[in-house]
């Protein structure tokens, strides 16, 4: 993949692409595939002229210190969730909650064909619980990180020190430099709040694990639909790469649990497979691939709201499927949450 990327992408500016490309390392561009906004914006509305997309604009040491405030303020405010979410989950696992053994995607079956509930409100509130965790843990670590970069670039990353000591070289200190301010300044969060997604497309593409999204396109989508292209129409090539996505996150979550757990039910598969195939209907439904020459029409605020709710009732009913196979094997008294486990204890 890192091959693939080097060779066949510029991040620089991915809309109006030179015909010569400047090829940077890997780790360089790791974030330029994220682009949010500019420090500068690359077109002045004070200039006739338009400036170079690709030069990353030096960031102020006001804006350095606004970073750093806000970062602050937004990890405090996220730990002490995480520890009401940790402290919510050991007072749940008290009340011992059942998990089924069986497969979940067999229960649904079962559901459909025996109307047996594949789940119980007291489960799914202990599954929302849990997902609710692992996104904050998950967010405040990218927030932890993004706080230390920020110190480093505001009172340790010094051009003169790091050339003239030989640590760096001027071409790598420029190529360092430019991967903090994109890091920092020029990249969306890699969780975009997922939770007022109105569409399966707004979650997946601009919303949840953002860092993920590309390389899922690369390993999946692109080799899939690059396939199917020479053999159907660009419809069918561009469902089967949307499955094909779907399909290696699906294997990527699999292997995290044999892996971790040395267990294999297939749920976690099922889970991005069936949401694989909702994203497609969806689009269908809802005329989002606007393949005609007619502009889109915008939803309107009853109509996002109907369809964020639509959304959530899809999502709620395929949880147990991303959940349970974690949660069988998880060992709850070892989270590491030393405040929620004192309040616990006391209990």
């Amino acid at each position: 993949m890192a091959l693939f990327l080097k060779i066949n992408r510029t991040y620089l500016d991915q809309k109006n692409l030179d015909q010569k490309k400047e090829f940077k390392s890997f780790i360089s561009t790791l974030f330029n595939w994220r682009p949010d906004s500019y420090i500068i914006p690359p077109v002045s509305k004070n200039s006739n002229e338009k400036e170079n997309p690709s030069i990353i604009k030096s960031p102020t040491t006001s804006q350095i210190n606004k970073i750093l405030i806000n970062r602050s303020i937004i990890i405090i405010a996220k730990y002490l969730l995480l520890e009401i979410g940790v402290f919510t989950l050991l007072i749940l696992t008290n009340y011992k909650v059942e998990i089924p053994e069986k497969a979940y995607q067999i229960r649904l079956i079962e559901f459909f064909t025996n109307g047996i509930l594949p789940f119980t409100i007291s489960s799914m509130g202990l599954y929302l619980n849990f997902k609710g965790v692992i996104y904050l843990w998950l967010s405040l670590n990218y927030d932890v990180i993004t706080f230390i970069v920020a110190i480093i670039y505001r009172f340790i990353f010094r051009k003169s020190i790091l050339i003239q000591s030989g640590i760096l070289t001027p071409s790598e200190y420029a190529s360092l430099e430019e991967w903090i301010i994109t890091f920092l300044f020029n990249t969306k969060h890699l969780f975009n709040a997922p939770l007022i997604s109105s569409s399966p497309r707004e979650f997946w593409s601009i919303r949840w694990h953002l860092l993920l999204n590309e390389s899922l396109k690369e390993l999946g989508y692109l080799p899939i639909n690059n396939l199917f292209s020479t053999i159907f129409s660009k419809k069918i090539a561009n469902i089967m790469g949307v499955l094909g996505s779907f399909g290696i996150s699906g294997l990527i979550h699999e292997y995290y649990l044999i892996t971790n757990f040395n267990i294999w039910t297939g749920e976690h598969f099922f889970f991005f497979m069936t949401h694989g195939i909702i994203f497609i209907l969806w689009e269908i439904i809802f005329n989002n691939n606007n393949n005609n020459n007619k502009s889109k029409n915008e939803d309107t605020m009853i109509g996002k709201f109907l369809k964020w709710i639509l959304f959530l009732i899809i999502h709620l009913i395929l949880l147990p499927a991303l959940i349970e196979p974690s949660i069988r094997k998880l060992e709850f008294s070892d989270m590491s949450s030393s405040i929620s486990k004192l309040f616990v204890k006391e209990l």
